[in-house]
C-alpha cells in the first residue's frame, strides 16, 4: 500500500473544517462554482493540450437526473482505439465540495474497455473523464447530471456485515468484475438522523488490484465515491486470476485484503 497522500490529507482537514461550519454558511459555501475544472486543471495537467473527444473513443453514461444522488451509476466506456492503451483515467465532478471522485492508474496489459463506479452527486454538475495514453495523449468527455444534496445525504440505516469486507460479483466470461467494499465513506457532510450531530468523515482513500504480484489498478478515491463504494471493470478478454483487491480509509488507516479467484462466492 502507498502511503496517504498530501492530496487526501488536505481533503480530509478541509471536509473537517468544513463540518464545524455553521450551515447558513456551508450552504454559501457549497454554491456551484463554475471554476472547478479551471482550477483543478493546472494542478494535474499544467498547459498540456486535452482533446475533448466523440462517444466512439469515450463515452460516460449517467442519467440526466439521478434518482438517488448519494449513490449515482457512472459507466465509462473506451473505444477499440484506447484499449490497453489507458495509462490513466481520472473522474471530477466539478460542483461536488470534492470534485476529484477517482484517480485510477492502469496496467499496460489490462485492455479494459469499461469503469463503473457509483458517486455521489451534489448538485447539478458537470461530470467528467479524463484519460490519458500511453503516449501522453489526454481526452475528455463529459456529461451534465441534475442532482441534490447526495454529498449530504444520511447512511443507510441497514448497515450489516463486517466493515472493509470486500465482496466479488464477475460476469459469467469472467471478463468483468466488480468489486464491493463494505465500508460508510461517510463524507463529513452527513447529518446522524438519532444525535443530529455531524458525522465525521470516514472515506476509502486507496483501492489496489493486482495479478501474482503485478498491479493491474491502483486507484486514489475520495468522498465521491458512494457508501459501500463498487468498482467495476470490463475487458476485451478474460481477467486472469487470481486476483488480491487491497483497500485503505482514512482517518483510521485501516487496511482490507480479499482473494478472488475463478470459484470465490460473492
Amino acid at each position: 500500500m502507498r502511503p496517504i497522500s498530501s492530496y487526501h490529507l488536505r481533503q480530509f482537514v478541509a471536509v473537517s473544517l468544513l463540518c464545524t461550519v455553521p450551515s447558513a454558511l456551508l450552504a454559501q459555501s457549497q454554491s456551484p462554482a463554475n471554476g472547478a475544472w479551471q482550477a483543478l486543471r493546472p494542478q494535474f495537467y499544467g498547459k498540456r493540450d486535452i482533446s475533448e473527444v466523440g462517444d466512439q473513443l469515450m463515452s460516460i453514461d449517467a442519467p440526466g437526473s439521478t434518482p438517488d444522488p448519494s449513490a449515482t451509476p457512472l459507466a465509462l466506456h473506451f473505444g477499440s482505439e484506447l484499449e490497453g492503451r489507458l495509462k490513466q483515467v481520472r473522474v471530477i465532478i466539478d460542483n461536488n465540495p470534492s470534485p476529484l471522485v477517482a484517480t485510477m492508474d492502469l496496467a499496460p496489459d489490462l485492455p479494459v474497455n469499461e469503469i463503473d463506479l457509483r458517486v455521489r452527486i451534489d448538485r447539478y454538475t458537470s461530470v467528467r473523464a479524463i484519460a490519458e495514453t500511453r503516449d501522453g495523449r489526454l481526452e475528455m468527455r463529459s456529461t451534465w447530471v441534475n442532482a441534490s444534496g447526495g454529498c449530504s445525504t444520511p447512511p443507510a440505516a441497514a448497515g450489516g456485515g463486517t466493515l472493509g469486507q470486500i465482496r466479488f460479483h464477475p460476469s459469467p466470461d469472467a471478463k468483468a468484475l466488480q468489486i464491493s467494499i463494505r465500508h460508510p465513506n461517510n463524507s463529513g457532510f452527513q447529518i446522524d438522523p438519532l444525535t443530529g450531530e455531524a458525522i465525521p468523515p470516514h472515506f476509502v482513500s486507496h483501492i489496489r488490484i493486482s495479478a501474482g504480484g503485478e498491479t493491474l489498478m491502483e486507484a486514489d478515491t475520495g468522498i465521491s465515491l458512494s457508501e459501500n463504494p463498487t468498482l467495476r471493470i470490463a475487458s476485451s478478454r478474460p481477467l486472469r486470476g487470481p486476483l488480491t483487491v487491497e483497500a485503505s480509509d482514512i482517518p483510521t488507516q485501516q487496511h482490507y485484503s480479499a482473494l478472488w479467484t475463478a470459484d470465490t462466492p460473492p
